[in-house]
C-alpha cells in the first residue's frame, strides 16, 4: 500500500519544476507519504486551479499562527486602510486579559477535544488543521509570519511544517516575515555584553536553542518574498533586510487618548510608571536602584511597578503619572514605549547608538522624541525631567505626534498595505517616499535632548 502511495505521488510530483520537487525530496519517505498524499498533494491541486481563477482587485492577507500581540494590532492596522486581513493562530488567545477579549480572528486550539476525548483529538488534529490550511489556500493572498516554526500553520505536523513555504511559493501566494525578538536571537551573535546577559538571563533559548534559531533564520530567509525589520532586535540578526523601519510596532491612538501632566511644581511627587514582564531585558533592577538614590537626595519620586495588568488598569495609572521608563538594555522601545508616547508622557529609553544611526538616515528614528537613557543616565535624566516639570508636557506633546504620525493604525497600516500591494499585483511602493509623506503632514518635530 505504502508503495502504491509512493508511486501515485511520483506521478503527481513528476510534472512539477525542479525548484519544488528538490525541497520536498527529504520528506517523501514513511508514514509522512500517507499524509502528503492525502493532503499535501490536493493542496496543490486546489492551487493549480486556483492559478486560473481571476484575481481579486486588492489582496487578502493572513496573519499567523504564533499568537502575538503585536498581531492583534496589525490586522488592526491593515483594516483601518480597507484591507481585508485577519488572524488565524496556533494556542489560547493569551492577550485576552491585557486586551479585555478584543482578540484574534481565529484560534486553531479551540477545535482540538480536551483529553478526555482523546479519540477525536487525532481527527481534529489532523484534519482540522489542514482543511483549515487548505482555506486559507484558497481564500487568502499574502500570507505574514515572524521568525518562528510555531507561526507555521503546518507547525503541528512535523515535518511537514518545513513544506508550507514551499506550497505557498509554487502557489504563487506571497509571504513576509518579520521578527518579534527571541525568533531570531543568537548569544553569540550578540556583540554588546551586558546586553547578551540579559538577554540569556530572560532567554536562555538564545543559548541552548542556537541551532533551531539559525534553522528558521535560514528557513523563512531563503522561502519569503519580503523581510521586514525594525525595532530592537531585528537588523543585525537577519539574513537580509527588504523594508526597514525604525519599528514596525503599531497601536490604535484612540484607545490611549494624551494625558498631558498632571501639572506639578518642583519638590512635588513625581510619579514614574514602569511595566515590565520581563525584569532582566528590561532593566528593572537599575531603575530601582536609581529611584533609591534620588529619594536619598530628598528629591519626593515614587516608582509605580506593574507586571501582568490588563490595559485598562495600565491606562488608568498611565494617565496619573508624569514619566514612563520603558526599558534600558535592548536599545530601541517597543510597545510599551509607544503607549506612554500616545498617552503623552514623556518615555525613557536606551536607544543604541548604531540603531539610532541606522534609523535616522534610513528611516524616522531621527524625530523620535524618546529621552535616550543608558543604564548609567537613568538617574540623571530623571533629576533632569524632576526639576524641569515644563518639559514633561512638550516631551508628551512631541511624543503624542510622532506616534500619531509614524505608529498609528493608518499610518503602520498604510505601510504594510503598500507592501502587501506590490507584492501582489506590483503596484509601485516606496516606503522612503510614504515616510516622508507622513513626515511633511505636520511640522517637523524636533528630537528631545535631556
Amino acid at each position: 500500500m505504502l508503495f502504491r502511495l509512493k508511486v501515485l505521488a511520483g506521478h503527481v510530483l513528476l510534472p512539477l519544476p525542479r525548484r519544488i520537487i528538490l525541497p520536498l525530496v527529504p520528506y517523501f519517505h514513511g508514514p509522512l507519504t500517507l499524509l502528503f498524499v492525502l493532503f499535501v498533494v490536493p493542496a496543490i491541486w486546489v492551487g493549480l486551479r486556483l492559478r486560473k481563477r481571476p484575481r481579486a482587485a486588492a489582496p487578502k492577507v493572513v496573519f499567523g499562527a504564533m499568537a502575538i500581540m503585536n498581531t492583534i494590532y496589525h490586522v488592526q492596522a491593515l483594516r483601518s486602510v480597507g484591507v481585508d486581513a485577519i488572524s488565524v493562530v496556533w494556542g489560547q488567545t493569551a492577550y485576552d486579559w491585557i486586551t479585555g477579549g478584543q482578540g484574534f480572528d481565529v484560534n486553531l486550539n479551540v477545535h482540538i477535544p480536551s483529553q478526555r476525548k482523546r479519540s477525536r483529538r487525532w481527527y481534529y488534529r489532523l484534519f482540522h488543521v489542514y482543511v483549515t490550511f487548505a482555506r486559507l489556500l484558497w481564500e487568502r493572498d499574502v500570507f505574514f509570519y515572524y521568525f518562528q516554526a510555531s507561526s507555521l500553520y503546518l507547525a503541528r505536523g512535523g515535518r511537514l511544517k518545513w513544506l508550507e513555504l514551499p506550497i505557498l511559493k509554487f502557489l504563487g501566494k506571497k509571504t513576509v516575515v518579520m521578527p518579534y525578538g527571541a525568533d531570531i536571537v543568537t548569544a553569540k551573535d550578540i556583540k554588546d555584553l551586558v546586553r547578551k546577559y540579559a538577554n540569556v538571563r530572560q532567554y536562555p533559548r538564545t543559548a541552548t536553542n542556537e541551532r533551531e534559531i539559525l534553522r528558521q533564520l535560514r528557513y523563512f530567509g531563503r522561502w519569503a518574498d519580503t523581510v521586514m525589520a525594525g525595532g530592537a532586535i531585528g537588523p543585525g540578526h537577519l539574513p537580509r533586510i527588504d523594508y526597514l523601519c525604525a519599528s514596525h510596532f503599531a497601536i490604535n491612538e484612540e484607545e490611549w487618548p494624551p494625558q498631558y501632566g498632571p501639572p506639578r511644581a518642583v519638590g512635588e511627587p513625581f510619579r514614574v510608571l514602569h511595566t515590565p514582564n520581563h525584569r532582566h531585558i528590561k532593566g528593572t533592577q537599575f531603575l530601582i536602584s536609581a529611584i533609591e538614590q534620588l529619594k536619598a537626595e530628598g528629591l519626593m519620586i515614587d516608582l509605580t511597578l506593574l507586571e501582568h495588568i490588563p490595559n485598562a488598569e495600565v491606562k488608568r495609572v498611565m494617565a496619573e503619572c508624569h514619566v514612563l521608563a520603558e526599558q534600558f538594555i535592548q536599545g530601541w522601545h517597543g510597545l510599551n514605549g509607544l503607549e506612554g508616547m500616545a498617552s503623552g508622557k514623556p518615555v525613557l529609553c536606551y536607544l543604541r547608538p548604531e540603531l539610532k544611526r541606522l534609523y535616522s538616515l534610513y528611516s524616522f528614528g531621527r524625530e523620535c522624541p524618546i529621552v535616550n537613557t543608558p543604564v548609567e543616565d537613568i538617574a540623571a535624566n530623571l533629576r533632569w525631567l524632576y526639576f524641569h516639570p515644563e518639559e514633561c508636557e512638550r516631551i508628551g506633546r512631541q511624543s503624542r505626534l510622532y506616534v500619531e504620525r509614524y505608529h498609528s493604525l493608518v499610518a503602520m497600516g498604510g505601510y504594510m498595505a503598500g507592501i502587501a500591494r506590490y507584492l501582489y499585483d506590483s503596484t509601485p511602493f516606496e516606503a522612503d517616499a510614504y515616510w516622508s509623506q507622513r513626515a511633511a503632514s505636520q511640522e517637523p518635530v524636533p528630537a528631545a535632548q535631556a
